[in-house]
């Protein structure tokens, strides 16, 4: 079945050279919510990177351990899609309330 996945950008990052873009929280079902999705532009183009931990190793090296994450590719195509789909709303919405410059 189809999950029902919708998606809202909760913040922006306004720095040009910033990977990520912005923050979002998508609703899953109208009974699941994960926050802190963030929107990246990678070398491949934009996708949606799932919240993850950070910790020290007992060698004292990072890792890295996602918090969520999308069991089957249709479902993280579904919250894919709806991260960038709602971060291109939102892009276009801060292009249409920038101020125009007069001449």
């Amino acid at each position: 079945p189809k999950l029902s996945v919708s998606a809202k950008i909760d913040r922006m990052i306004e720095r040009e050279d910033a990977t990520v873009k912005a923050y979002a929280s998508v609703n899953i079902g109208g009974a699941f919510v994960i926050k802190d999705i963030a929107v990246v532009d990678g070398q491949k183009g934009m996708f949606a990177r799932m919240p993850f931990r950070s910790y020290k190793s007992s060698d004292g090296e990072t890792k890295y351990s996602d918090i969520a994450f999308a069991i089957t590719d249709s479902a993280r195509h579904s919250i894919e899609d709806a991260v960038i789909g709602a971060y291109r709303e939102a892009l276009g919405e801060s292009e249409d309330e920038s101020p125009t410059q007069s001449m």
